[in-house]
């Protein structure tokens, strides 16, 4: 059931100021809408798009992406404003506070739903996915369709395209390659139950730090190493003080595009349609941009001076067989068919 808590003052104020009914994005309509037939082909759109990110992350390029193409989809009956940096709030406070009409639409992991439905938690789960091939195919199939609905209903939301964010991998002070290597290690981990219990798997010591505190916590020893895609960790200038980078490949996240359910299930069906196909067409184009900078991060990162350590990622999946009857068995099943559709094997 989704939880519906006012994250902060200015979510209640918001919902004061609202319109009577679901919350959502300003609608106009044209004087001559066909009041009979229930023609919304008049009313016009504008929906605030709530990102944690600025320009060159994988959100906020889907995000521009998606707005460009609803708009034309739509033939301008749909605009979207950007608003980056988290500058309606945190992602807590936006999911929060969506219905009350905070933000109308926004572009973050599945993972963050976690705190509305524990289904979320499959965003998480350590080697499900060989590679970028297999991550697709799931997520522009059925199953990628079941889960996204199961998700969304159970948290209140609903959730379209499937992007592609580069597979999570350990940067470290010391080099590691193995899975023994790992006992004890001390790394920086999102404070988040799956990640938590995929390092304690690997005997290590996870560590839950804000990132932005994870730099300075490398440099004075607090951590030895923390996990993030390599464009992702780049972009918080790590390899200045982590030389190894442990292609590891346990997690591959997804960004979707989230909206209040409630409200979407109120807009036209046109709009509906519209809103999925631009979703869909977005998570393509920048899933495609994210394979590149991926690899091309991993050239840099050598031309840097960094060690770039390849490992048996087969032999790290087999090590987690079991993971998830025993941490998290309802998602056994998701588990299962999402490995099934690896068409590499």
């Amino acid at each position: 059931m989704k939880k519906r808590f006012l994250a902060s003052l200015m979510v209640a104020a918001v919902a004061v100021s609202c319109l009577a009914g679901c919350g959502g994005g300003s609608a106009s309509s044209n004087e001559d809408k066909d009041a009979a037939t229930g023609s919304d082909e008049g009313t016009t759109y504008t929906w605030k798009m709530a990102l944690n990110s600025t320009g060159g992350d994988n959100a906020y390029d889907t995000a521009e992406v998606f707005a460009k193409k609803i708009n034309e989809l739509t033939d301008g009956r749909v605009n979207i404003e950007l608003y980056g940096g988290a500058s309606l709030g945190t992602t807590s406070e936006v999911l929060e506070g969506m219905s009350y009409g905070v933000a109308d639409i926004m572009c973050e992991s599945v993972g963050t739903l976690a705190t509305f439905s524990n289904l979320a938690n499959i965003d998480a789960m350590p080697y499900m996915y060989s590679g970028y091939d297999h991550f697709m195919n799931v997520w522009g199939s059925d199953l990628g369709q079941e889960m996204k609905t199961a998700i969304g209903d159970a948290a209140g939301f609903s959730l379209f395209g499937g992007t592609y964010r580069g597979a999570r991998i350990v940067t470290a002070t010391k080099e590691m390659s193995k899975i023994e290597d790992f006992k004890g290690f001390k790394l920086r981990a999102p404070n988040l139950e799956v990640y938590l219990k995929t390092w304690q798997w690997l005997k290590a010591t996870p560590t839950p730090l804000p990132m932005g505190e994870t730099y300075t916590a490398l440099q004075q020893g607090t951590v030895e190493g923390q996990e993030n895609p390599m464009v992702d960790s780049m972009n918080y200038a790590v390899q200045e003080v982590c030389k190894y980078w442990i292609k590891t490949n346990h997690v591959y996240s997804c960004n979707v595009i989230i909206m209040d359910k409630t409200y979407f299930e109120s807009l036209p069906e046109d709009i509906q349609a519209a809103v999925a196909e631009a979703a869909d067409y977005a998570s393509k184009e920048i899933s495609q941009k994210q394979l590149e900078a991926s690899e091309a991060a991993e050239t840099s990162l050598k031309e840097m001076g960094c060690t770039v350590v390849e490992v048996d990622t087969d032999e790290f999946a087999a090590y987690f067989d079991g993971f998830a009857d025993a941490n998290f068995p309802y998602l056994k099943d998701w588990v299962e068919k999402i490995k099934a559709m690896d068409t590499g094997k």
